[in-house]
């Protein structure tokens, strides 16, 4: 035994003397490998999705196997490998799976169930493109969240959303993300349609010029994986994204950073972002996979595997307020569905509270069950109001009021409509969900086009206002708008300071939320004029409006003019969209920086208001 011993000692020294300089001769190596292994993977799934092409498939997993061998060589020359593996967490897991994955599947391949209708090869190959993509992933969040340290929070969210929208806009330009009558359309057309599904998805918006899925569908389902791995990543926003994975890797928050996401995430303190960040990705996915479950039996008739891809689809869809649908006509007749009044209204109202409070939500129904399963004193009893913040009460009366007043004005509204012979209960359950999809998700129940010219501009107020700080969803926020009744409110009754809930809100905020407030409706407005400019009179006013404040506040509902609009009214529509999504957020950030004060202060003088 002895014996064995030294020969193993023998021949592990004489291995890393051999060895030592092989890792820094590979080092340089493993960027551009992961970028053709990566464009491999694409190339792959984009050209052509039937067959595996095993030159490409080869260089896939020549890619991985080079860059897993340098971080095990890494690794076992290293004095410590246990401080090398706390320092490079990241790639030690993601090298470390594939390996003992490609073993498995190269020594039980024949027992194990067959993939893509082929052999072990292609199962290797498909284990070596998940990794591939999850190492580039990795390295993208990565470059954002060390690109925060230098840089201006609110100019990474330009970038992110910009970087996002052109990398959404070449995978959908592929072969293999159309379907055979997206193929139809000629170069110009593709990119034209590719742009504002990209630029869609990445908003959150919902609205489309060709239909996702249904049968006249334009994308195969290569392009609506993409489609929902944008609006996935949009949802929760890049940089939270980027934030998560570098606390996740155990790395310190820069201060920038740090500020950026609190002002985002309603995290009261620097420390609390920790916490809260790395809770945000796993309520996500629990709100995600919880709705898919119930969604899918909306399909039972599909296949198993059909039925578990279209949960899945509006699942996220819903929960990151998109409005995208596979169906190709939305929930349209569906109303009246659990699943749509009950399953996926909640995903759009969770999705569009806003992480903090729901996590307060969650904390809050933690403490009560704990306190009452304790002996009660005499001051160990806490409300719920009590634990909530300003911010976060403000949040949920504003959403109630919203909800419940937004339910009552459609039904009210729509009562002399088309639908008013509709049973009471299902106008009664597709009022309900028009007052949650106005404000924020895109989808719907009824026609859009036929709902009464009252109703349209009753949709447009609730979809300019939109969802909450910290959310999914876009518009100018809840809290800006009641901000600004507030302020109203004190004016009325004479006071100097706007007051709520016993908390005076600091004059900066109130002039904060005009400016929001104002800025919204100059974009929204300057929107509705470049587009009626466009169309030169083919489509009612209201309708253009109904469009471009949808499209400025990422909702996504539409009258149906979307598609019908000319090349350059669907291009104003993108940067709407786009200004919509990062305008309120880079605003916030960029307020969030107070500058130097001056010395000195000008007199006062009054003026005439009215």
């Amino acid at each position: 035994m002895s014996t064995l011993k030294a020969r193993w000692r023998w021949l592990n020294l004489v291995g890393r003397r051999r060895l030592v300089h092989l890792p820094e001769t590979l080092a340089p190596w493993q960027l551009p490998l992961l970028l053709i292994g990566l464009g491999t993977t694409l190339l792959q799934h984009g050209i052509q999705h039937r067959e595996v092409e095993w030159e490409f498939g080869a260089v896939t997993c020549l890619a991985m196997l080079i860059r897993a061998a340098t971080i095990g060589l890494q690794g076992w020359l290293t004095a410590q490998p246990r401080e090398f593996f706390q320092e490079n967490p990241r790639p030690c897991i993601i090298a470390g799976a594939w390996s003992i994955g490609a073993l498995i599947l190269l020594i039980f391949g024949p027992v194990l169930p067959v993939w893509f209708s082929s052999n072990r090869g292609a199962a290797l190959v498909a284990w070596s493109e998940l990794f591939l993509l999850l190492a580039g992933a990795a390295r993208l969040l990565s470059f954002v969240s060390r690109t925060m340290r230098s840089r201006h929070p609110a100019l990474v969210f330009v970038i992110s959303f910009s970087g996002m929208i052109l990398v959404g806009t070449a995978l959908l330009t592929l072969p293999g993300s159309l379907s055979e009558k997206g193929q139809q359309l000629d170069a110009l057309d593709r990119l034209r349609v590719a742009l504002f599904t990209s630029t869609s998805a990445s908003c959150v918006t919902g609205l489309v010029v060709v239909p996702t899925g249904g049968p006249d569908a334009n994308w195969s389902r290569f392009g609506q994986a993409v489609i929902m791995a944008l609006f996935q990543i949009g949802g929760l926003g890049m940089m939270t994204l980027s934030t998560t994975f570098a606390l996740l890797a155990g790395r310190r928050l820069a201060f920038q950073e740090s500020v950026a996401v609190t002002e985002v995430t309603e995290a009261v303190t620097i420390r609390e972002v920790r916490h809260l960040m790395i809770s945000i990705v796993g309520f996500t996915l629990a709100c995600e996979v919880t709705g898919a479950v119930f969604l899918s039996s909306l399909w039972s008739d599909l296949p198993l595997g059909e039925r578990a891809f279209f949960g899945a689809f509006h699942s996220v869809s819903a929960f990151c307020n998109a409005g995208f649908s596979l169906t190709g006509k939305s929930f349209l007749g569906l109303g009246g569905r659990w699943q749509i009044w009950g399953v996926a209204s909640t995903l759009i109202i969770v999705g569009g509270l806003g992480f903090g409070v729901m996590m307060t939500f969650v904390k809050a129904a933690t403490a009560a069950f704990r306190e009452s399963r304790s002996e009660r004193g005499l001051f160990r009893h806490r409300r719920l109001t009590e634990r909530l913040t300003l911010t976060q009460r403000l949040v949920v009366r504003t959403t109630l009021v919203l909800l419940f007043g937004g339910a009552f004005g459609y039904w009210l509204l729509e009562s002399v409509g088309v639908n008013s012979t509709d049973p009471l209960m299902t106008r009664v359950s597709e009022a309900w969900f028009q007052s949650v999809t106005f404000r924020t998700a895109g989808f719907n129940t009824v026609d859009h086009g036929a709902l009464q010219p009252a109703t349209k501009l009753f949709a447009v107020g609730l979809m300019f206002i939109g969802a909450s700080p910290g959310s999914t969803g876009g518009g100018i926020k809840t809290v800006a708008v009641a901000i600004s009744v507030l302020s109203v409110l004190s004016i009325l009754r004479g006071r100097r300071n706007v007051e709520c809930h016993g908390r005076q809100i600091p004059d900066e905020q109130v002039r904060y939320a005009f400016v929001i407030v104002a800025m919204g409706l100059a974009c929204a407005m300057l929107s509705t004029l470049l587009l009626t400019l466009f169309e030169r009179g083919r489509f009612d006013f209201l309708d253009i409006l109904y469009e471009t404040t949808s499209a400025f506040a990422t909702v996504g509902v539409s009258t149906g003019l979307t598609s019908k609009l000319n090349g350059a009214s669907q291009l104003v529509i993108v940067a709407t969209m786009f200004l919509g999504r990062v305008g309120p957020l880079t605003l916030l950030v960029a307020l969030a920086r107070t500058g130097a004060s001056a010395w000195y202060q000008y007199p006062e003088e009054r003026v005439a208001l009215g």
